[in-house]
């Protein structure tokens, strides 16, 4: 139970904190906001050149700032929505998206024999006339020499396990679509576009162990490749990110003071309407990309779109070879459809995400289940006391 008034006194006494925060981050916004507008001002050898020192730069522009502006308009200057809708229609006919995504069940300690599930669920759209498409699932079940890992004094149901085999098994549902997306074949100008739910610079590998760290970058590697080799564009896409990569440029072009309470997204805001984009950048990230092979450590390009009137824009990580090969407005103009078609995400994740996740009905019906299964093949099964009681005080 949560008592309102413990709540407002706690608040109240680390006010001063909260104050300093803002005014900390209203002060370093104001300051790489400025230098954002002077990168952009500055001819594009010179720019280069305050990044050519030894240290890690973040991000290079690759395609130029347009007129000296950080926003490349977009210009739909549609009245409506259904004015929206009708150009999302005309520019999505025709065009093949693809999206995946997963979902799991985390073991418990609550059953003396442990067992997790991960479900991935995938969502093609062709958009003909006929409104045809194909959703489906695959549903794997880790049994407890899997997921079972020993400790110093113990051993334990390991969660980490979960989410690195949901996972793979994501990335490898894209690969498996990219791979017979090559072998049906399709117009080079008018490629299937598939959306990839998370970024394809994966940082957040970067706290994990050595051996799981390398497993998920064998993992994104493979996917990249898939994409390149087979000539479908791939893009990671993130709604709300904090990447830090246009402030650590900032940073090393006008040797600033560091700045942790900004991010990209908070700094290329302003004056972003909906459509409108930053210009191509390549990601120079100091970390994980130094483990990725050299194809790719500088292969990989970052944009943010306004796909929202009133949030951030969204942050696309795509691949260089798609921006090489002519097709980056193609992509574009393919994501903007969806979002508009998703109202402010794309309808192609939204729909993988539909079909893949497990809330805590299913959860419940998976247990259940479990517990049959483990009646029939003699299992000797227990449900500790502690599960049992807050299931009948719920």
């Amino acid at each position: 139970m949560i008592h309102r008034d413990k709540i407002l006194t706690a608040l109240e006494s680390r006010r001063d904190e909260f104050v300093i925060f803002e005014d900390e981050l209203r002060d370093q916004y104001a300051t790489y906001r400025k230098a954002l507008l002077d990168a952009a001002a500055l001819p594009a050898p010179e720019l280069e050149a305050r990044l050519s020192g030894p240290g890690p730069v973040g991000a290079r522009p690759l395609e130029g700032f347009s007129g000296g502006s950080v926003v490349n308009r977009f210009g739909g200057g549609w009245k409506n929505h259904e004015e929206a809708r009708a150009w999302a229609f005309e520019t999505l006919l025709g065009r093949t998206t693809f999206a995946a995504d997963g979902s799991q069940i985390l073991p418990t300690k609550d059953y003396s024999v442990p067992v997790a599930a991960v479900q991935v669920g995938w969502f093609e759209n062709p958009h003909s006339p006929s409104g045809a498409y194909i959703k489906d699932t695959s549903f794997e079940i880790l049994t407890p020499r899997e997921i079972m890992v020993r400790t110093g004094g113990a051993t334990e149901v390991s969660e980490q396990v979960v989410h690195r085999r949901r996972y793979e098994r994501e990335v490898g549902a894209v690969i498996s679509y990219l791979n017979g997306a090559r072998t049906r074949g399709f117009e080079p100008e008018r490629p299937p576009v598939v959306f990839f739910d998370s970024l394809l610079v994966i940082s957040f590998v970067e706290i994990l162990p050595p051996d799981q760290r390398e497993a998920y970058v064998r993992d994104i590697v493979s996917l990249l490749d898939a994409s390149e080799k087979s000539g479908v564009p791939l893009v990671g896409y993130v709604d709300t990110s904090f990447a830090r990569d246009l402030v650590n440029m900032l940073q090393a072009a006008f040797d600033l003071d560091d700045a942790p309470r900004i991010n990209d997204a908070m700094l290329v805001s302003p004056g972003m309407l909906w459509g409108d984009r930053t210009p191509l950048f390549v990601c120079a990230r100091q970390g994980v990309l130094d483990e990725y092979p050299d194809a790719w450590q500088r292969g990989i390009g970052f944009v943010y779109l306004k796909t929202s009137g009133d949030a951030p824009p969204s942050r696309l990580d795509i691949p260089l070879w798609v921006y090489e090969r002519g097709l980056l407005d193609y992509v574009l103009d393919t994501v903007r459809g969806e979002v508009v078609v998703g109202n402010g995400y794309p309808y192609a994740l939204e729909a993988a995400d539909a079909c893949a996740v497990l809330d805590s009905r299913d959860r419940e019906m998976f247990y259940a289940l479990f517990q049959e299964f483990a009646g029939r093949a003699s299992l000797d099964l227990h449900v500790a006391r502690k599960a049992i009681s807050k299931a009948h005080r719920r």
